[in-house]
């Protein structure tokens, strides 16, 4: 009898010591109507028992690997052809079974930055006829990246299945809440090449550059360690800091009830955050590059297209202030996420600022064009890094800003240009995708001619409804003495002749180097020009 009970009281704690059963676990991104990468090694991977076998089938591939001792496992199908046809994809374990139902082969394309790449589009407001009888596309899908965590380490574990809050779609923006400038991009992509197309949406609000970039390379790089040691910091302290702001609700709280119980107005406000660093993971280095990109590990994409700029434009959270700190920046970036997809040619195309001028949005001052703001310098940076970095290139946007919106409501020529830079770089195609682009200068007497390229068809004074008598506008022309007036031009051929009275004897120009400013010029395809300037002084917003 008392053997009986030893040997199960052993039994059952054998049982509790033992290390439990370990369900087959995969990152969010594998589901139902997914889109995998043509022409490229898939990779697939998750988690299961340690020491399990996992077998995946797609089409007439069958794969397996063996889990190592922390349960990781991962194969790679070899590179496929385009397929429209929907298949299952099987995922066998000895703790579970997955069948991915609908998959397609095709373009993978990843969209990420800051809320205008997430920006919903209004759909009479895109600029073209709208879009609410739209029937959808098969052959277009999107998966929006879920964000219900920022991580101090990157998550290169899976999240486990059950916590996925959101799934491959079919893209039908009947509601007019899909993300603009994703779907015109990926719309347009579908439609001139024929290919599924799937888009990876992994843009947040609000979010600095820095933030997407991996800690360890900004703590190596000796302009943003402090920043990244700040940020550590930061990530520390937060359990600490929100516990005592909770508690400082709760107090608060606790104040307003015992007044209304007075019968007393409490007109006390609640405890805010705000946009305070401490409270504020979005832009703490490398956050949401843990939480967003490390997860994807080396999911095999096509590219990316990227919107980003107004949080460091704003000075707000970011170290990189100036044009050469965030060219230096996105330098890192591109270069982390090439590494991260394994992709040392993945193309990467940016959205370049529109107009938006933070001082008349907030009433403060009238436009002067010797004060270009923060917006100036990271256009000028976002057009260098396209300049500098292969396989790289940017969508203009000047033309479609908003005075008073940061969110310009226009998406539809900015995914329809990001389309066209993919068109001819990535997909061959005799597109024209460049704007009027500066080629030099020459100062000719009281007068400065600017010679442009990528004119084609001519240049052209774009309609505006701001410039109802179709001047040409948005130049400024400065002296020796290195102050800017706002200048007369008319367009000559190829060249653009730009002029004022007030400045008899000019020595530099600009175009469109302000926060926000009319702007007009552009080419015979309707593409518009990209703001320049003939000098090398230091700007005024840096």
């Amino acid at each position: 009898m008392c053997m009986k009970i030893y040997t199960s009281i052993s039994v059952a704690l054998l049982l509790l010591s033992a290390e439990p059963v370990r369900a087959l676990n995969m990152c969010w991104v594998f589901d139902n109507q997914m889109v995998l990468q043509a022409d490229r090694a898939v990779p697939v991977w998750g988690q299961t028992e340690p020491g399990g076998t996992v077998t995946v089938r797609f089409g007439e591939q069958e794969k397996t690997a063996v889990a190592d001792a922390e349960g990781e496992w991962a194969v790679r199908l070899d590179p496929m052809p385009v397929s429209a046809e929907g298949r299952e994809l099987h995922v066998e374990a000895p703790t579970g079974t997955k069948v991915f139902e609908d998959v397609l082969v095709g373009d993978v394309w990843i969209a990420s930055g800051q809320s205008n790449m997430a920006q919903p589009s209004a759909m009479k407001s895109t600029g073209g006829e709208p879009f609410e009888d739209w029937a959808g596309n098969p052959l277009l899908r999107t998966f929006n990246v879920p964000y219900n965590r920022w991580s101090a380490e990157p998550q290169t574990r899976q999240f486990p299945w059950e916590t996925r809050v959101t799934n491959w779609l079919r893209w039908r923006p009947a509601s007019g809440h899909t993300p603009a400038v994703p779907f015109f991009f990926g719309k347009m992509l579908q439609e001139q090449t024929d290919r599924p197309i799937g888009i990876l949406l992994v843009p947040l609000g609000a979010s600095s550059a820095e933030t997407w970039v991996p800690m360890e390379v900004l703590l190596n790089d000796p302009e943003f360690a402090d920043y990244a040691r700040q940020s550590q910091e930061y990530m520390a302290q937060h359990p600490e800091n929100r516990a005592a702001f909770e508690a400082r609700v709760a107090e608060w709280e606790q104040r307003k009830e015992e007044a209304e119980e007075r019968g007393e107005e409490f007109t006390e406000q609640r405890p805010r955050t705000g946009m305070d660093a401490a409270f504020w993971p979005r832009w703490w280095a490398g956050a949401l590059f843990n939480s967003h990109i490390a997860p994807l590990r080396n999911y095999a994409v096509k590219g990316v297209i990227w919107y980003q700029g107004e949080n460091n434009a704003a000075g707000h959270g970011g170290a990189a202030k100036t044009s050469e700190s965030y060219q230096r920046l996105m330098h890192l970036l591109i270069d982390s996420w090439r590494e991260q997809f394994e992709q040392p040619d993945l193309p990467f195309y940016q959205v370049q600022l529109s107009m938006f001028n933070w001082n008349d949005y907030n009433n403060r001052r009238e436009r002067d064009p010797n004060q270009p703001g923060g917006w100036s310098v990271i256009r000028e940076a976002q057009e260098q890094v396209a300049r500098d970095v292969p396989h790289s290139g940017i969508a203009i946007t000047v033309d479609v800003g908003a005075k008073a919106n940061i969110h310009p409501p226009n998406k539809r020529p900015m995914g329809e240009r990001l389309a066209l830079l993919a068109l001819r770089d990535v997909y061959g195609k005799d597109v024209i995708a460049d704007g009027p682009t500066f080629a030099g200068y020459e100062v000719e007497d009281d007068r400065i001619r600017v010679r442009f390229k990528h004119t084609y068809g001519g240049l052209t004074v774009l309609p505006r409804e701001e410039v109802p008598d179709g001047r040409l506008v948005g130049f400024a022309i400065a002296g020796e003495d290195r102050n800017f007036v706002w200048a007369d031009a008319k367009i000559e051929g190829d060249t653009v002749v730009v002029w004022s009275d007030m400045v008899p004897e000019p020595v530099a120009a600009r175009y469109a180097y302000v926060q926000y400013h009319d702007v007009n010029l552009g080419n015979g395809e309707g593409l518009p020009a990209a703001p320049f300037r003939t000098d090398d002084w230091p700007l005024a917003g840096e």
